[in-house]
């Protein structure tokens, strides 16, 4: 089969060398104009909300007595305030770019990932076509983020539930290296150490992921990994999964933890627990595919189609029924993956996660539902692919389905133009507050704006939690908003 389908390229000649390349740079440009428009939506952002408390913690305590007193008194989410104060020491612009560089450095790994995979596969075009397959996913990933302006473009949000997504990646990068570099290892193990503690102390939701991602790559070690990495691989991902359980036990005993517990009803057992969050995710799973069926399904078919119609020598050899085993345990992996992201919420408030935190269970369904696709395109590559007419109509589907994202650019545009008109405004309102400063006030009456997205805003009052930050960050005794 795959020396038929071999001479079977070469008898297509210029066709098979040029067609098929125009569309995957086609299809590259397509996805490129609305990756482009969200991250220039990165750059407008500002303080909003939850980051002046942090910055404000940073501000009044320093970095080591801030971090202390975060810790014991309001979050146990002790990375997330590392990163902020990693991004303060660039000084207040440094907010306006934490996005747009996040969004780029997804983009990039999720491109190292693909391409080291098809690569070693042997695929034709390997490189273009990582370039495709990694637009497509971050598309996908932001134009069907839950609650996008929480979980993206807000930096409190974004620490907890979209930072951590290109850490997940790069650090399964790492421990999937072929690298002969064996001198290295130990210093390999202990960064892998200290990512996975530092990305696991952003988030419970995303710990529980992180945990079980690494949970999976170890039971897929043990089990059908022979090659000479092995041993290699159980050391990065030990060390990987050591880091998680520090970060995961510094995040249960913290104090401020235990006060924001005592607010909450949590779950009495484990069966409990397990019972939520089992339902929690097979009604997101089914909510979001009926729901989205347009955008999965045109994700699902580019990915079906562009695997179709791109040789995989090295996998045609596979047996069709080991296909379809990889497809049942894709869709296990992932369900169980959606599982532990819903397992803290569940344990807390024993209730259905809340949009931002569904954006780790989003991104987990997009790759599940994406290597269905793979799979899917490879079955059908075995029985079709030395149809030309069949794969000339796949070239030309792929073509059409890249036209989706050029759909979305009016909502682009929109979401721009508020972004940087709410950029502005906050602007003004900032000069404002340091000239009352300048002036020597220490209670201060500012102009209001409008929360949105269900991100809290200055109010009159100066004594609501967001103004007793912002006076803070300000390094003011009290600050109130007002209606012009």
């Amino acid at each position: 089969m795959n020396m038929n389908l071999k001479l079977h390229v070469q008898q297509e000649g210029g066709w098979a060398q040029r067609l098929p390349a125009v569309t995957l740079i086609a299809g590259s440009f397509l996805f490129l104009i609305p990756n482009v428009f969200f991250v220039v939506q990165g750059l407008s952002i500002r303080y909003w909300a939850d980051d002046y408390c942090f910055s404000g913690f940073l501000r009044e305590y320093g970095f080591a007595h801030g971090l202390m007193k975060f810790y014991s008194t309001t979050s146990n989410r002790f990375s997330a305030f590392i990163f902020t104060g990693f991004g303060e020491l660039f000084g207040e612009h440094a907010i306006r770019v934490i996005p747009s560089i996040v969004i780029i450095i997804l983009g990039f790994v999720l491109y190292k990932i693909i391409d080291r995979v098809l690569s070693e596969y042997h695929v034709e075009q390997a490189k273009t076509m990582s370039i495709l397959f990694s637009q497509i996913l971050l598309f996908f990933i932001l134009f069907l983020a839950p609650n996008i302006h929480q979980s993206v473009y807000w930096r409190a949000g974004l620490s907890h539930y979209f930072l951590p997504i290109p850490i997940l990646l790069y650090l399964t990068l790492m421990m999937f290296s072929r690298r002969k570099a064996e001198e290295k290892t130990q210093k390999n193990e202990i960064f892998l150490f200290v990512a996975a503690l530092f990305s696991a102390g952003l988030s419970e939701s995303y710990a529980a992921l992180q945990a079980g991602s690494f949970g999976a790559a170890l039971l897929f070690v043990l089990l059908v990994d022979k090659s000479s990495h092995r041993k290699r691989r159980l050391f990065f991902i030990a060390a990987a999964l050591m880091g998680t359980a520090v970060a995961m036990g510094s995040m249960i005993v913290s104090p401020g933890n235990a006060l924001r517990l005592d607010t909450l009803q949590q779950s009495s057992n484990l069966l409990a627990i397990i019972s939520i969050s089992t339902v929690s995710a097979i009604n997101f799973i089914i909510l979001s595919i009926r729901g989205l069926w347009l955008p999965f399904g045109i994700m699902f078919g580019l990915f079906v189609l562009i695997t179709y119609c791109f040789v995989w020598p090295s996998v045609l050899i596979i047996h069709a029924r080991v296909l379809l085993i990889n497809s049942i345990l894709i869709a296990l992996v992932t369900l169980a993956l959606i599982i532990c992201v819903c397992a803290p919420t569940a344990y807390g408030m024993m209730a259905y996660p809340e949009q931002r935190v569904l954006m780790f269970a989003q991104f987990v369904l997009i790759i599940g539902i994406s290597l269905e696709g793979v799979v899917l395109g490879l079955l059908f590559q075995k029985l079709l692919f030395i149809y030309q007419p069949i794969r000339m109509a796949g070239l030309f589907l792929i073509l059409v389905f890249c036209m989706y994202p050029l759909s979305t650019l009016d909502v682009r545009q929109s979401d721009l133009r508020f972004y940087k008109d709410r950029a502005a405004l906050w602007d003004a309102r900032n000069t404002e507050i340091y000239g009352q400063i300048d002036m020597g006030q220490n209670s201060l009456s500012v102009s209001a704006l409008d929360s949105f997205a269900e991100i809290a805003e200055l109010r009159d009052d100066p004594s609501y939690w967001v103004n007793k930050c912002a006076a803070k960050y300000y390094q003011v005794d009290s600050i109130s908003a007002v209606e012009e």
